[in-house]
């Protein structure tokens, strides 16, 4: 059964210094085949020309004075909007034009459905060299590996109801920090009272991070910072659809530290072998994935990448380990907010 009226869709883009992409981002979310939308953006505080570029483009601009962080910045956009539905973007991604549309059909034949959570498509919005092809390709795998029912969420790119929102609450304002992980939190609450599902019908195109060191300290940073959020959730087992799996960190983990075994016995490199070995085992179907999307010039890097990445994610696990048995306060970060269920 159609529904008897087309729901108004809320999209709210939280920015800050987003000036060379977020003009592709507001124009793909004004031109999108849903008939019925609102584009708000949320400037937090940009210290660029970003606000100037946003008035030129025909939304809701709502500048922030102070600099909140993205969940905050979503909430004041929620605060603003009017849609039946909040779509969230953010400003390094553009949609395809039939993101929307495909969202809104998936609450129309399940309205049960708490959120719809979309996927980055399999090219850059911004091509900035190897490495973000890499980033790129390995999200891109990584995400459509695990479509259907979901737990953790994707606000790049993904759908809400308004009527779960006044059920359960919006972002923690409490979460505050680069790598407070706000959206995981609230995603993992959306999961405990709705079912979700994640789909390659809602792409989003992203100009991924292209400077190394920056995606090294990020996954770092963010890997200890999970640590209490995911031992919270251990029903919802949310590390089973992190874009870096445990197996692969654990074999890039040992391969490494195992290592120093050679200096005891040169028969001990079997050892690390052993590990890199199922390191490469494991991380074989993606590397499979890049050959046949971009050649196998992409392969050698991606598979140096994937195991960097997987170490940079096993010494921030390791130090958030350390931080949630010493910190108290650390451990109880993801306390369930007041007046939420």
């Amino acid at each position: 059964m159609k529904p008897a009226h087309t729901p108004l869709v809320s999209v709210v883009i939280p920015c800050h210094n987003s000036r060379k992409t977020i003009a592709l981002s507001v124009l793909s979310a004004l031109h999108q085949t849903h008939p019925s939308i609102e584009v708000i953006v949320v400037d937090d505080a940009s210290t660029d020309d970003t606000p100037e570029i946003v008035r030129k483009l025909g939304c809701t601009l709502i500048e922030l004075t102070d600099n909140v962080g993205a969940g905050p910045a979503r909430n004041r956009g929620i605060a603003a909007s009017s849609g039946d539905i909040l779509f969230f973007l953010d400003s390094d991604v553009a949609l395809a034009p039939d993101a929307v549309a495909n969202a809104v059909k998936i609450f129309e034949e399940n309205p049960s459905y708490g959120a719809v959570w979309g996927v980055y498509g399999d090219r850059p919005l911004v091509d900035d060299g190897v490495v973000e092809w890499v980033q790129v390709l390995y999200g891109h795998y990584r995400a459509t590996r695990k479509l259907g029912p979901a737990r953790t969420g994707h606000f790049a790119s993904g759908a809400v109801p308004r009527r779960v929102i006044d059920d359960i609450g919006a972002f923690d304002e409490r979460l505050l920090g680069q790598y407070a992980n706000e959206d995981h939190e609230f995603s993992l609450r959306i999961a405990e009272h709705y079912p979700v599902t994640r789909t390659l019908s809602v792409v989003g195109y992203h100009d991924d991070d292209d400077q190394l060191s920056s995606i090294l300290r990020k996954l770092y940073r963010r890997a200890g910072s999970l640590v209490p959020l995911v031992l919270k959730q251990r029903e919802l087992k949310p590390e089973r659809e992190a874009t870096h799996r445990p197996a692969e960190v654990a074999a890039a983990f040992l391969a490494t530290t195992s290592l120093p075994l050679v200096l005891v016995s040169p028969y001990l490199a079997a050892v690390p072998v052993a590990f890199l070995t199922w390191f490469i085992g494991v991380d074989l179907p993606l590397l499979n994935y890049v050959r046949r999307t971009a050649g196998w010039r992409m392969v050698p890097p991606s598979a140096l990448l994937s195991f960097l990445y997987s170490l940079a994610i096993s010494a921030g696990a390791l130090s958030g380990g350390l931080r949630y048995v010493l910190d108290a306060r650390f451990r109880q970060r993801y306390q369930t907010p007041a007046g939420v269920h």
